[in-house]
Parts: C-alpha cells; structure tokens; sequence
C-alpha cells in the first residue's frame, strides 16, 4: 500500500461498512449479451487513478464505435458495474442497465462516472469474480452470451483464481481481463518499501491474468501499462466483448499512454 493510499483507506472505511449493495434482481428481458464490468478499487488506487478510470468508463460509454457496436446486438445488451476490494466490498454500483440505443449508452456511462468511490480495502479477486459469476447465473439470461470484465492492477493471488474461473467457465461464462500495470512504489505491512510484482517471484501482471483469471470462448487480455491509458484499454476491450463473435482464444493487447 503506497504511503498517499493510508488515508484513503481510513476515510472510506466507515463508508464502506454502511453503503448498500443494490438488490441483484433478474435482467427482465432477452439481450444479447450480459455484462458484468467488475472494477477493482482496493487501496492501491489513490484518488486521481480512481478519477481516471471513472472517466475511462463515461469516455467509452459515449465513444461513437462503442455505441455502433452495442447497436449492432439487434436486443441490446445488458450491463452492470460492479466495484469490489476487500472480501466484504463488492458493490453494485450500476444494476442491471440495458442498453439499446446512445442514449441509453451515455446515460450508463454517466451514471458510473458521477457515482462516489464504494471501499478503498484489500484486493478480495477471486471472492469477487465468484460473486459476479453469481450475478451472471441469477440474472435470467442464459440464452444471451455472458461475461464478467475484469479490470485490476492486482498482481497475484496465489492461485486462488484458478478454480473459480475454472467453475465460471464450467457455467458458461466467458472471463476478460484488462490488468493495469501500477509499479509505483508500495508500503508492505512491515513498512518496508517494495516495488513491482516481479520482484516478488511472481510471474508479471499480464501473465497472471492470462493464465488464472481469463477464460471461456474468446476470452482476451488487454493491458494498460499504466492509468493514463486505462481509456483506450478500455474501449478496445468493449468493442471486443460487444460483437457477437468473439476473437480468438487468449489473444492479448497492449496500451501505454504516450509523453
């Protein structure tokens, strides 16, 4: 935990024990696609990273390609935003929208950019793709495809992924990834300083995502080395996750912000 995220956490901490999850209430109606948009928050996220990536969702949400692929699903999709931390912060901030129209695109994205931040916790990723998997299954769209979109700078979880994935997968749900390289320095529980997951003797970021998190018919990876490029990851990943016809198995992309 970077020394600037001490705060963070303190302040948000009251606020996340009280803030209400909305209801997980069934879909409603045929669409093409249900899409889960899990956005990790936890405290390695300071205030102007969080404020990046709100804007990345209302950015994309109103960007013309990302609408003209919605459009292209003749139902519309349906889409929710979901914030998570620690294992007791999953949050949903934006139940169940759907999607048929700009309008109804922009106004979602909206919605997700002026929403407040939910927990600034530990990183609980396993426990939180479970409950987003949950979502999918309880949701009444088995006939629309079904998707759980991870974004997370987490950079390991000693292979607690694994078997949730794998039951998701067993469900038919399909799991993306867009990791966000983060190597600013981080404050560990003994106070010392530590940099980059590599120098743990961990695989990298990206490779984690690959090989414990992603998986299902198309499943992807797309990598923002860094939060100024979290947009653009974005959007490219939506424009994929929208079409009908997934891309291949476990193909990957990169996004780095430009000086």
């Amino acid at each position: 935990m970077r020394p600037h995220a001490l705060l963070l956490g303190m302040a948000l901490l009251a606020g996340a024990a009280a803030a209400p999850a909305i209801a997980e209430q069934p879909i409603g109606q045929p669409v093409d696609l249900a899409l889960v948009l899990l956005t990790d928050v936890s405290k390695s996220m300071d205030d102007r990273e969080y404020a990046i990536v709100k804007e990345g969702y209302k950015a994309a949400f109103s960007d013309p390609q990302v609408i003209q692929a919605i459009l292209s699903n003749s139902k519309g999709i349906a889409v929710s935003y979901v914030e998570f931390a620690g294992k007791d912060e999953f949050f949903v901030v934006q139940g169940w929208n759907v999607l048929t129209d700009a309008a109804s695109a922009r106004a979602f994205g909206d919605a997700v950019a002026g929403a407040t931040r939910t927990s600034a916790g530990n990183t609980a990723l396993a426990v939180s793709i479970r409950k987003a998997a949950d979502m999918l299954t309880s949701a009444g769209a088995d006939e629309a495809r079904r998707v759980i979109d991870v974004a997370s700078d987490h950079p390991h979880d000693g292979g607690r992924s694994d078997a949730v994935r794998d039951a998701a997968v067993a469900a038919g749900i399909t799991i993306n990834a867009l990791p966000i390289i983060d190597n600013h320095p981080i404050v560990a529980y003994d106070g010392h300083l530590t940099y980059a997951v590599q120098q743990w003797g961990f695989e990298d970021q990206a490779a984690f995502y690959r090989n414990h998190v992603i998986g299902g018919p198309g499943s992807f990876v797309i990598e923002a080395r860094d939060y100024a490029a979290f947009g653009e990851a974005l959007k490219r990943k939506l424009l994929r996750e929208l079409i009908s016809s997934p891309g291949p198995l476990d193909a990957s992309e990169t996004f780095a912000s430009v000086d």
